[in-house]
């Protein structure tokens, strides 16, 4: 049977019956609209919608009175989807003939809540069931013959109200105005979903598919200029004769997950997989199916991974769930395998479909798309909070302008939590699916999270370090062959750092992880000290020595602190070519001297804002530190301050784009 089909027996069937005696019982005058009529109905009946709109509107277009062809032109709008357009055919009838049909009244009702009409929508709602006081009868040959669709609408009559009520809160609930197509390089007449995208938001990945009968392709599109670049598909060697479907990145930029249909080592009909990326050149190499137990016999697909790379959610159909696809996660085990996937409940999963689950950056919003749970057309994006008690939340819908009447999918928010993203088959796009943005004011549902990129290296050499970092409340962390590690902190909080490695001083230290955009990483380096250094330099951790004798002497050495300030230029952390000479000078004058400890400070004016000042700071420190370095003059701590230590005022700005260095000598 066609859509418009069974479209027609489920919600029509007083009318196709008061339609066929239309056509016997019409005056002569009117016989041609009737032929009109029943020429639209041969033709929807086929499926034929275009041309059986053309016959109904002639039909109507000739007899303004014929309000059954008036009916059948809403309906076949409402099956083209142009909603506005149905509801305008279905209240003209109401409004020539109140009692036409009773029915009718809550199908008006369902159109002004999918074009977002909700006060309208309650008002018909509750009309409808009013006029279940009056007689069956008031409603002529249709009362009888839609009193069992009459009962269904009935029973859904509370639920809909609700959901108008849910809606008009939900509207509220983003504070967003407008949604804005991503553009015709992306988006074409195909189905184009599952955005994802790197930090910076110059690579975006994406799901294609042209129709309904060939296989999902992962695309690609790199911003250049301000402008994403025409799309194509990831090569060499990705994309297949069967799915590749939605791709989630790794907050640390290097890996990505997607899903895998039809290959060999597919243990089910679709499965999680996972790969390296190269963003530079969008190389992804290295594919492999995950280890351990998210993957099964059954439907595995659509995952994303927390920040820290510990906990994946994904979509399936496997046994235990509540009813049709679920949503489920796991968490890494000890040896890096994925441990046994749990059922994320019945407040998140209904017996419809529950897909395309998006973590964000702190672990504890979740969003995803549901044809279960109220909504507001097809299937709507939805989000949820984990409580104080580590449960989830009942879902709440994100309301217009995001969700609409149509079907939206895959939501994604950018790393710094500010720009939404998501797929949608709403009108006006280019064909099919179509991927959509917004833009907040502020982060979104989530506590500022910032992605912190370190590096271990030999403080002498430069070179990387494989170390395992011990991390107060995270435990142990190991580098990568880069040194390299990554984290995700709560903004505002501080990381407590250790590190012991053969051959090098024991290192302990304390950063302080300011919010960040995450556009870039924030970046932090621990700098090991070798054990084999001069005589006369003090261990990265020891201590200011107290006042030491001197054998055969009654003189003790005392301590002596011997500063210099190096001056930056505005906005700049390169050291000046005239602050080098005067540094070179004092780095002259502690030859030869018993080098206590070294500690370097950084400042910046009060022009610009504070995380910005910070990393200028920063970046002033590191140059002076690497200075000292290159010239034998070796630094224990770095600390940093991300503006000068009094208020900067037009004349004392330039003083406090500086560095100062202390340095403690033993005389």
């Amino acid at each position: 049977m066609t859509d418009a089909k069974t479209f027609l027996y489920k919600r029509l069937p007083g009318l196709m019956i008061a339609a066929l005696l239309l056509m016997y019982n019409a005056p002569a005058f009117a016989q041609s609209a009737v032929e009109w009529m029943r020429s639209g109905e041969t033709a929807l009946m086929e499926g034929k919608l275009p041309k059986a709109l053309r016959a109904f509107e002639r039909a109507v277009e000739l007899d303004s009175n014929l309000l059954t062809a008036r009916r059948f032109t809403g309906v076949c709008y409402e099956l083209m989807k142009n909603y506005p357009k149905a509801l305008d055919h279905y209240i003209a009838v109401l409004e020539k003939d109140s009692l036409f049909s009773r029915g009718l009244y809550y199908q008006v009702g369902e159109l002004c809540y999918k074009t977002a009409n909700y006060v309208l929508a309650v008002q018909y709602f509750e009309r409808f069931q009013e006029l279940q006081k009056r007689p069956v009868v008031s409603f002529g040959l249709r009362g009888d013959r839609e009193l069992y669709e009459e009962t269904g609408y009935l029973l859904k009559t509370p639920q809909a109200i609700r959901a108008c009520h849910i809606a008009m809160d939900s509207i509220k609930l983003l504070n967003v105005t407008t949604v804005m197509n991503i553009g015709g390089h992306i988006n074409t007449k195909a189905d184009e979903y599952f955005p994802s995208l790197t930090n910076d938001r110059s690579l975006l990945l994406y799901t294609r598919r042209l129709n309904k009968n060939a296989d999902e392709d992962l695309f690609f599109s790199q911003m250049t200029d301000g402008k994403w670049q025409p799309g194509g598909p990831v090569v060499p060697n990705f994309n297949s004769d069967f799915h590749e479907g939605m791709s989630s990145l790794v907050r640390s930029g290097r890996h990505v997950f997607f899903t895998a249909c039809g290959r060999e080592q597919v243990a089910g009909p679709c499965d999680i997989w996972e790969a390296e990326l190269n963003p530079a050149s969008v190389e992804i190499t290295n594919l492999k199916p995950v280890q351990g137990l998210v993957n099964s016999d059954r439907w595995e697909s659509q995952v994303s991974v927390s920040c820290d790379g510990n906990t994946i959610y994904f979509a399936s159909n496997r046994s235990g769930g509540v009813g049709g696809t679920d949503l489920w996660f796991s968490e890494r085990m000890d040896n890096g395998d994925w441990g046994p996937p749990q059922n994320l409940g019945v407040k998140i999963n209904t017996t419809a479909d529950e897909e395309a689950p998006f973590i964000t950056n702190d672990g504890r919003t979740l969003y995803f798309s549901s044809t279960g749970h109220t909504g507001m057309g097809e299937q709507d994006i939805f989000v949820s909070w984990k409580d104080a008690n580590g449960q989830w939340t009942s879902p709440v819908n994100l309301g217009q302008p995001v969700n609409s009447a149509y079907r939206e999918l895959g939501f994604f928010l950018s790393a710094d939590g500010q720009t939404g993203y998501f797929a949608s088959d709403r009108p006006n796009g280019f064909g099919g699916m179509d991927i959509y943005f917004f833009h907040l004011s502020e982060q979104l549902y989530s506590d500022p999270v910032t992605l912190v990129e370190g590096f271990v290296k030999d403080s002498i050499l430069g070179i990387p370090l494989q170390v395992a970092l011990q991390i107060e409340g995270r435990g142990t962390v190991q580098t990568d062959r880069e040194g390299r590690f990554f984290l995700c902190v709560k903004a505002g909080d501080v990381l407590d750092i250790q590190a012991q490695r053969r051959f090098y001083h024991p290192y302990h230290w304390q950063f302080p992880i300011p919010g960040w955009d995450n556009r870039s990483f924030y970046t932090i380096d621990v700098m090991l000290q070798p054990i084999s250094v001069p005589e006369n330099v003090a261990p990265s951790t020891a201590a200011v020595p107290d006042p030491v004798v001197v054998p055969g002497s009654s003189r003790q050495k005392m301590r002596r602190e011997i500063t210099h300030s190096v001056y930056f230029d505005f906005d700049k952390s390169t050291i000046a070519a005239e602050s080098v000479y005067p540094l070179n000078e004092f780095i002259q004058s502690l030859k030869n001297k018993e080098i206590a400890k070294v500690n370097i400070v950084g400042f910046a004016d009060d022009i610009g804002a504070d995380v910005y000042n910070l990393k200028l700071s920063e970046e002033r420190a590191k140059q002076v530190a690497l200075f000292l370095i290159g010239n034998h003059i070796f630094v224990d701590q770095i600390f940093i301050e991300g503006k000068g230590s009094v208020r900067s005022t037009a004349g004392a700005r330039e003083k406090n784009r500086r560095v100062d260095v202390r340095v403690t000598v033993m005389e």
